[in-house]
């Protein structure tokens, strides 16, 4: 299964928009559901429930469940492939929190049987305001990926600026998580977008990049 996330907020907190793509039928039919948990790293393990951890410095924290500490269940019915989305807030305190070591870790999993995790996706927490993750460093996000005008009447144009050897797929989200449009990267592709409100254009390379854009449609 394929995970798609996009995180939208700024330090204080925001909402976590994700896709799940069964590309065919699941091979158990055992429930499934889908976590996000936003984790930091080289921090202290302070208060109680860490056991022998307590006042440790750990590698993994959890500091916000956006779908809850329970998960969110995913009922694929077909045809397929087929795309869920689903969506869930998260509240940081700024104070309390090292930026560059947060992470968002989102997994898909069979929740009885054999509790086969399908997929799992793993990046560094976005600076919202910019839309520049950590796993981007020694790329330019400006001549990586654009899009274009922003605010839009609809009608918007977005280029992809890959590295040699680097192929990539772009796809264009609603504020649902819903793909609207998808392409391989590449040169400019002028894409309609019919309704008005915020989109997300989402850049994946072989690489291991992962660029996002915000656009807004104003009609």
């Amino acid at each position: 299964m394929d995970i798609d996330v996009t995180m939208v907020g700024d330090a204080s907190g925001g909402t976590a928009y994700i896709s799940v793509t069964a590309e065919e039928e699941p091979s158990q039919t055992y429930p499934i559901k889908v976590w996000c948990v936003i984790t930091e790293d080289h921090d202290i393990a302070a208060g109680t429930g860490w056991g022998g951890y307590t006042n440790m410095e750990m590698m993994w924290l959890p500091r916000a469940w956006p779908l809850g500490t329970q998960g969110q269940a995913l009922n694929f019915t077909g045809p397929y492939p087929q795309t869920l989305s689903v969506a869930g807030d998260y509240t940081l305190d700024p104070s309390q929190h090292q930026f560059d070591n947060l992470n968002v870790t989102t997994f898909v999993q069979y929740t009885s049987g054999t509790r086969e995790c399908l997929n799992a996706d793993h990046m560094d927490m976005p600076d919202t305001a910019t839309g520049v993750y950590g796993d981007e460093e020694g790329y330019s996000p400006v001549t990586l990926l654009t899009a274009g005008p922003n605010p839009s009447n609809g009608a918007v144009t977005i280029s992809c600026g890959l590295p040699a050897g680097v192929a990539g797929t772009v796809r264009v989200f609603d504020i649902t998580g819903r793909i609207v449009n998808s392409f391989p990267a590449g040169d400019a592709v002028e894409t309609q977008l019919a309704e008005s409100g915020v989109y997300f254009v989402h850049l994946s390379t072989t690489g291991g990049e992962s660029v996002r854009r915000q656009i807004t449609v104003i009609r």
